[in-house]
């Protein structure tokens, strides 16, 4: 028997007003958990997405350059077969340079600039506002060969460098980024073109660097003059793109070493170094290797001796860092304001952001080089 003062639910009884905002609390939290455990997931995955992209553009970069490195050819007769310069301008590649509108990437040396040498690793080196120019001869079986089958083992020249160009071929797409090229140059005459038998084994030589004559301008593929200007087009268009390896490459550099069984390792480092062996250089250090590489450093005289061992640095951004560096540069009213953090420094922006998106890789080579 029920007591009468059971209570019975009324007809139409319903939530009040504080169970509807507590339920609605709760659900909110709820939500707001999901939406933080969805951006996060999302911006994991973006991270992860632009760091894969990153490191398959520097497998193919790494293993191109072992490739050549592997296959390089010297001969002891006084010329330059191999040769690499510090690059802190925009004038080594002609007219295909394309500045930043704003805050474009910096030169000099220091934090905030583009060229640091002297670092125990590789990694940490910077090697110029252009890296690295490397250029050598070796033999012709690379990814954009210009080469017959007749030709597959000729010698030819190779040069790598990076350079901020347009990035399509469309002449309307005037979208640009930091670009490294493989150009290599034709082992012989082609369609009344020369190739490396017709332009000399001399890497320093005209013909591959300051000759524009009609039938070596580096407007075909192929060209030896593409060895400084990968990529030229009739007009100084600068949109043919057959030389490009990798996007995205804000910096490329190399260590040269000689075997020295008096250093640790067995390795004597001879660019870019003090005569002592020590990492050092500055924006106008060169390599001109004219010695065979097992001559005695006491032979030297002021001369270079031919690499036997190659360090590789690519540094290259994710594709968020991509489109940072991208916004940075680009001309915007009003202008984009350092952050405080950058201590109103353009410079050390650039290469903050630079640095907070990017991936640095690194390759160690042993040369195979014979005399040719």
């Amino acid at each position: 028997m029920f007591s009468r003062f059971t209570r019975r639910p009324r007809p139409g009884a319903a939530f009040t007003l504080i169970e509807l905002l507590v339920a609605a609390g709760i659900t909110a939290l709820i939500a707001g958990f999901i939406a933080i455990i969805v951006r996060n997931v999302s911006a994991n995955w973006s991270r992860a997405s632009g760091r894969l992209g990153a490191d398959a553009q520097a497998r193919l970069v790494l293993d191109q350059l072992q490739q050549d490195l592997q296959g390089a050819i010297y001969r002891d007769d006084g010329a330059v077969w191999f040769a690499a310069d510090v690059v802190d301008r925009t004038t080594n590649p002609g007219n295909l340079w394309t500045e930043a509108g704003r805050n474009p990437k910096p030169t000099g040396a220091g934090a905030a600039g583009s060229v640091i040498l002297n670092t125990p690793s590789i990694a940490d080196a910077r090697f110029g506002k252009a890296g690295i120019w490397l250029r050598f001869f070796t033999t012709s079986r690379g990814s954009n060969v210009a080469a017959n089958v007749a030709t597959h083992s000729a010698p030819v020249a190779v040069g790598y460098q990076i350079i901020r160009r347009f990035s399509a071929t469309n002449p309307a797409n005037q979208n640009a980024a930091y670009i490294l090229h493989r150009a290599e140059a034709r082992p012989a005459t082609a369609n009344n073109r020369p190739g490396v038998l017709e332009s000399g084994f001399n890497i320093l030589a005209a013909a591959y660097t300051t000759t524009n004559a009609a039938n070596n301008n580096g407007t075909v593929t192929g060209d030896p003059r593409s060895i400084q200007v990968p990529g030229t087009n009739q007009g100084g268009a600068g949109r043919n793109l057959d030389a490009v390896v990798a996007d995205n490459v804000i910096d490329f550099g190399i260590r040269a070493y000689v075997y020295d069984r008096a250093r640790p390792g067995a390795l004597r480092l001879v660019f870019p170094a003090d005569n002592a062996g020590r990492p050092a250089g500055n924006a106008n250090s060169r390599y001109r290797p004219t010695l065979p590489p097992h001559t005695p450093p006491d032979q030297w005289a002021g001369a270079q001796p031919y690499p036997e061992v190659v360090d590789i640095m690519v540094r290259i951004l994710t594709d968020e860092g991509a489109a940072q560096i991208a916004n940075l540069e680009r001309v915007q009213n009003p202008a984009l304001v350092v952050p405080a953090k950058y201590n109103s420094n353009a410079a050390q922006w650039w290469w903050g952001v630079a640095q907070e998106n990017s991936r640095v890789y690194t390759r160690r080579v042993v040369l195979q080089a014979k005399p040719f």
